[in-house]
């Protein structure tokens, strides 16, 4: 009995890593807007239930970068998300320019503007990071 409950155990455990999830992931786009690595699901909920529905970034005069990123509901019901952006330079790396997570409460099938900007002025690019609480 005790080699059945290890091998029903073992097979339940590859079950379960098997569908782990693999991420962070790229959000889903809405049809005719470019998919974007700079917007990523930290976690498999955040992934399923939100997509970008339109995203801009804008170089100021003074050299921030001001992003914003309309995040849509992809369920009926109000959806509560955490966002947060890190500012990189152009190797990629963080440029020591990060926003806390915040909390956004989007509609059910409705959508959310999410805009930032950075506080320094030498960033090159970004990722915005949402996952659900």
């Amino acid at each position: 009995m005790g080699r059945h409950v290890s091998v029903a155990f073992a097979m339940v455990a590859m079950l379960w890593v098997g569908c782990a999830w693999r991420g962070p992931k790229p959000l889903q786009t809405f049809p005719k807007v470019a998919p974007s690595v700079q917007v990523v699901a930290l976690d498999q909920e955040a992934y399923q239930l939100v997509a970008i529905q339109n995203q801009q970034v804008n170089a100021l005069e003074d050299g921030r970068l001001q992003v914003q990123v309309e995040l849509a509901n992809l369920s009926s019901l109000d959806l509560d998300i955490q966002v947060q952006t890190t500012f990189r330079d152009s190797d990629g790396m963080p440029a020591g320019d990060s926003t806390p997570f915040e909390v956004l409460v989007i509609p059910g099938n409705g959508s959310k503007l999410y805009e930032v900007i950075s506080v320094r002025t030498d960033p090159a690019m970004y990722t915005v990071q949402v996952k659900t609480p």
